[in-house]
């Protein structure tokens, strides 16, 4: 442990260097060309990695294996490469050079975290007991086009054993490393539910079916899934974050349109939200002689931990860096397409701190002035490389 971490030290002042780069040139969900032409350049000046750039016909992600040339397992490490649609209000001095679009989740620091990891894992050569997958995946932030959903159906997982990645956490301390056994990020779904009502004017309701009145009841009674249908040990959300309906002040719409999320994490409560918000969207509806139409996509699952596996890593953790170093953490309603893989493929999903006062690097994901300390990517470099060195040799 004590040489990989040495390694990734010494490469702090390269680390800093690609993710200001990465930071000041952010890119789009499924937009991120400059990001992974970038990235395969980097990898391929390592040497010992055989590296395919794009996705789903695209010119967008990046999958480099290091082989060491002979039998053995394979483990995967994975980390997101775009950006959000949001201006960057920071004054550092590689902010972004994009109007509009800004590296504010961290996704820079996991590129940069997974490139230090692979070049630690190439000076291995030979001595690395089995193969290591790459995956850096597009289009995280948008789930409705999930790049971890694409880089699955491309076969990124085929001959995979077992996967592990890492995502920088705005609210905990720096350089603090947060696991969780079993679920730990939330299943992200998304609802539609459009109420046909009958219009008319506002001053003779009676001769209307108000979809308007129908929609505040279906939101109150939304509410009572969480607190009278799920135990209350079960963690639930159910929002609706979106009405629309009406043109003025006096006039009766004949429709509503509501959307929202649900997030849960149990597989019974997940499987059973549809039914249940179906039921209470069209009994509402029909008891105030209106009708509901209700769309329910299932957007992402929850991200379960795999139990060994996780602890595993906690123990590497704990090795590397000390046991004040290493916490268990609450789960978090945040949803992850890191999810997906771990429906596939057992693994784990961790956190690492980057708060620091002194440095003023205090906000939260997806805040306008949203950054990361520098000072903590060795140390993601070195605990993936150790992560995928220990899933190695349980798997051998």
């Amino acid at each position: 442990m004590d040489w990989i971490l040495d390694a990734a030290e010494a490469m702090g002042p390269q680390l800093t260097e690609w993710r200001r780069w990465f930071h000041a040139n952010p890119e789009l969900s499924f937009q991120e060309v400059e990001t992974s032409r970038r990235v395969a350049e980097i990898l391929r000046s390592f040497g010992g990695t055989s590296v395919r750039v794009g996705v789903k016909g695209t010119d967008t992600g990046v999958v480099a294996d290091i082989d060491p040339g002979r039998p053995g397992p394979c483990v995967a490490l994975r980390a997101d490469m775009d950006a959000l649609p949001i201006q960057e209000r920071g004054s550092a001095p590689y902010r972004s050079r994009r109007d509009g679009v800004m590296h504010a989740c961290g996704h820079d620091a996991h590129v940069t975290m997974l490139l230090g990891a692979a070049k630690v894992l190439v000076e291995m050569g030979d001595r690395l007991p089995g193969r290591v997958r790459l995956i850096f995946q597009p289009s995280e932030e948008s789930p409705h086009s999930s790049g971890a959903r694409a880089m699955i159906e491309e076969g990124v997982l085929d001959g995979v054993g077992a996967i592990a990645g890492l995502h920088v956490w705005g609210t905990m301390p720096s350089g603090l490393v947060g696991y969780r056994v079993g679920p730990f990020m939330a299943s992200a779904d998304e609802w539609e539910c459009l109420i046909l009502g009958k219009g008319g004017h506002g001053e003779v309701p009676h001769l209307a079916a108000d979809p308007i009145v129908a929609a505040g009841a279906v939101i109150t009674s939304l509410q009572t899934i969480v607190s009278r249908e799920v135990d209350p040990l079960e963690p639930a959300v159910v929002t609706c974050g979106h009405m629309e309906a009406g043109t003025t002040f006096n006039v009766i719409p004949d429709r509503a349109l509501l959307r929202g999320t649900v997030r849960t994490f149990g597989q019974g409560v997940w499987e059973s939200m549809p039914v249940r918000l179906r039921r209470i969207c069209e009994g509402i509806c029909s008891a105030m002689n209106c009708r509901a139409e209700v769309r329910y996509n299932r957007v992402l699952p929850p991200t379960v931990n795999h139990p060994e596996l996780t602890l595993e890593a906690a123990q590497v953790a704990r090795e590397m860096f000390g046991p004040t170093e290493v916490q268990e953490i609450p789960p978090t309603m945040g949803a992850e397409d890191m999810g997906l893989y771990l429906e596939k493929v057992p693994g784990t999903f961790l956190f690492l701190g980057i708060m620091n006062e002194a440095k003023g690097v205090v906000h939260p994901q997806h805040h306008p002035e949203y950054d990361v300390d520098d000072q903590v990517l060795p140390r993601g470099s070195a605990l993936l490389a150790s992560l995928a060195l220990r899933f190695l040799s349980k798997l051998s």
